[in-house]
């Protein structure tokens, strides 16, 4: 591959700027499974169609509300919780508190969505743009962003980082605390499944029982108001700098006219990501086998925003899943080639990218990311706009990005 001019680069991190604000713009807001969404991936399935050899649009179902929806029996079921307290069930207390627990770790951390059967199930789509190579396919690289945006975190957009982690911290001590009381109401009051009057509780615990009521109803009814349905932020940085760095690529080689003899590139826009990686759960079901003709590797990005973050995550899903040693390993030595910048290996501690999925369905991927991890006050939040954009992160993105194809076109996964 021929060295990128300066002008080039600088005509193609306009086109991601640009492109960012056309579409916030003009198709709105962009929750999984709108009619925002749906157009915005019509128009990239359109602009795309330009570059690409071809072009498939993926439709799937989902239950988007699903996976933040959760908070809301979060709330239902602790509230219970501390209404058993006051009538000495407490054993219901301490049932509820560990379905609160459980329900945590299945719809927080592993991404299972059991709620979703109480949530309407709406439509979403994937967009896939395929530029063929010259000659016989050897190997193929899936770029891949997503286009759709999350419900705004109100306390991060109130309060910063510090509002949200004690929102979230506090949250989830109530649950300790209010198993904690429960437990120490059997031992105070005795073993009981019926409600009984307290008029005999001792002092102390009833003292301790009104303390943690006045303190932990608040807190609870607080984390209902933890994301708000009825707002959907821009999603300029999540996720539209990757999106757009993805079609800049296909952009650039026709342009450039850059014609690789062996490797096949592509670009996926995944819908649904916001709602729990829905959409590139539904591109690895339906094209795994499709993709296993020859070596194949995708390379997600997410939230180009902090130079100083820029990083490549070897774990993902709340540390929990492992990706692709050997993509990361090439990602992070073409950053350096192209940036000059030696950029770490990380891994995502809380919350998850669509690098997850792929992972999970056995496809060798990586995420490159620029989150700051101690989450800025734009993260999910209206100020995630088109006027909050970096253009220096965003260069060396595409820069990385490039040079991630040009060595992988020469080496495949060998980066020496």
């Amino acid at each position: 591959m021929k060295k990128l001019s300066q002008e080039t680069v600088n005509k193609n991190v306009d086109y991601i700027v640009d492109g960012i604000k056309e579409v916030i713009t003009t198709f709105g807001p962009r929750a999984p499974g709108s009619k925002g969404e749906a157009d915005a991936q019509e128009y990239f399935a359109k602009e795309l169609g330009k570059y690409a050899d071809e072009v498939k649009t993926q439709k799937f179902t989902l239950h988007p509300m699903a996976f933040m929806g959760w908070i809301y029996f979060e709330v239902a079921f602790m509230l219970a919780a501390l209404v058993c307290l006051w009538f000495n069930i407490n054993i219901a207390s301490i049932l509820l508190g560990v379905t609160a627990i459980t329900l945590a770790v299945l719809q927080l951390m592993l991404y299972i969505h059991v709620t979703a059967p109480f949530f309407p199930k709406k439509t979403s789509s994937n967009v896939y743009a395929v530029k063929k190579p010259t000659g016989e396919v050897k190997r193929r690289i899936i770029f891949c962003g997503h286009t759709d945006a999350a419900p705004e975190w109100g306390a991060l957009y109130k309060g910063g980082a510090v509002l949200f982690e004690t929102q979230f911290i506090s949250s989830l001590l109530v649950i300790a605390v209010v198993i904690g009381m429960a437990i120490a109401g059997i031992l105070v009051n005795g073993f009981t499944v019926f409600p009984q009057s307290i008029n005999s509780t001792p002092l102390p615990y009833l003292i301790a029982l009104i303390v943690v009521t006045v303190i932990c109803t608040p807190i609870v009814i607080w984390l209902a108001f933890f994301f708000n349905p009825l707002r959907t932020v821009d999603g300029a940085n999540d996720n539209l700098t990757a999106n757009f760095t993805a079609a800049s690529i296909l952009k650039t080689m026709a342009e450039e006219n850059i014609a690789l003899e062996n490797t096949e590139v592509c670009a996926l826009m995944a819908g649904s990501e916001e709602a729990g990686l829905r959409g590139a759960m539904a591109f690895a079901k339906d094209f795994k086998d499709e993709l296993s003709d020859v070596e194949t590797i995708i390379v997600v990005m997410e939230t180009l925003r902090e130079t100083d973050c820029l990083c490549v995550y070897t774990r993902d899903l709340n540390g929990i899943v492992k990706t692709d040693v050997e993509v990361a390993a090439l990602v992070k030595e073409a950053c350096k080639q192209a940036t000059g910048r030696d950029i770490k290996f990380s891994f995502v501690p809380l919350g998850s990218t669509d690098s997850a999925a792929f992972a999970l369905a056995g496809l060798k991927s990586t995420c490159f990311a620029g989150v700051n991890h101690k989450l800025q006050r734009y993260y999910h939040t209206r100020m995630d706009s088109y006027d909050n954009l970096s253009r220096e992160c965003l260069e060396i993105s595409y820069k990385t990005m490039m040079k991630t194809l040009e060595l992988y076109d020469k080496n495949g996964l060998k980066t020496e």
